[in-house]
């Protein structure tokens, strides 16, 4: 079923306290506006990050991560509503690894930075496409550390690129999803035709994300040619039901993959706050 906008409207409203601004001293040397907000950029063994800086701080430093394309669609994300209520923002690029064990490995690290700040043990995670399979395996592999997903057109399937034809892309993205199927083998050590069956891709690895009650609400686009709906969001919402999982789907019958979000983010930042842990 779809979201209930209603129960949604004074959602989390008074949850989320404005504290006093910490004393915070952010990684990297370079800060630049984002968005009329600070945002300090640095790098993590060689991957490039940042960290978005909020005006008012809540107390227990929430956070939210887009967990990959921070630069695609942010003002239709949550991103940064939950910015003016006092969560911070941060990215860090693995996007190279697919976020096989070794990308796990240096988000481990990345997390580790940022509980040495100071920052809450657990996020909003943010995943859009790609972003969407990252935000699962990381919510597998620590679901300890997730408050809550927002996932938008998300890939489950590691296989998603794998056997494209004529039925289901346009001859001139042929070459490009072969191209990036190869690439996920290759960061998985297996053979493309493998990669749907893969025991860490998302469809398969959901019960630990089932037990630990993680909220999820996502966006299912209908007609969307880049990510099958029918073989990634479905095939996981109906395992992670059927395992007791927490996830609640709009489905938005429009076509295309894009765009991310919605007109009015109000929504998902509503179920955020509302779903966000209490500070301890």
């Amino acid at each position: 079923m779809g979201l209930d906008y209603k129960a949604l409207a004074s959602a989390g409203t008074e949850k989320i306290k404005i504290g006093t601004h910490p004393i915070i001293a952010y990684p990297g040397t370079e800060t630049v506006e984002w968005y009329g907000f600070k945002r300090h950029n640095f790098e993590l063994e060689g991957y490039k990050g940042f960290i978005v800086e909020p005006p008012n701080p809540a107390p227990g430093l929430p956070w939210s991560w887009c967990i990959q394309w921070a630069e695609a669609f942010v003002p239709r994300t949550p991103a940064l509503k939950l910015l003016e209520r006092g969560f911070h923002h941060v990215f860090l690029d693995v996007h190279e690894t697919k976020l096989n064990h070794e990308g796990v490995r240096v988000l481990e690290k990345f997390y580790a930075v940022l509980r040495g700040l100071g920052f809450h043990k657990k996020m909003a995670l943010i995943g859009m496409s790609y972003g969407g399979l990252y935000s699962f395996r990381w919510a597998a592999e620590h679901p300890e550390t997730v408050g809550a997903i927002f996932a938008d057109a998300p890939v489950t399937d590691l296989g998603f690129c794998y056997g494209r034809d004529l039925t289901d892309t346009t001859p001139d993205l042929l070459q490009h999803w072969a191209s990036e199927a190869q690439k996920v083998a290759d960061a998985y050590g297996v053979k493309p035709e493998d990669l749907s069956a893969h025991p860490l891709s998302p469809n398969n690895n959901y019960r630990a994300i089932a037990e630990a009650q993680i909220p999820i609400l996502a966006i299912r686009s209908g007609q969307d040619q880049s990510v099958n709906p029918y073989k990634n969001i479905d095939v996981f919402e109906k395992n992670l039901k059927a395992a007791g999982g927490d996830i609640t789907v709009i489905r938005r019958d429009c076509y295309g993959h894009h765009p991310h979000g919605l007109d009015d983010p109000q929504p998902l930042v509503d179920f955020i706050l509302q779903h966000y842990p209490a500070f301890e």
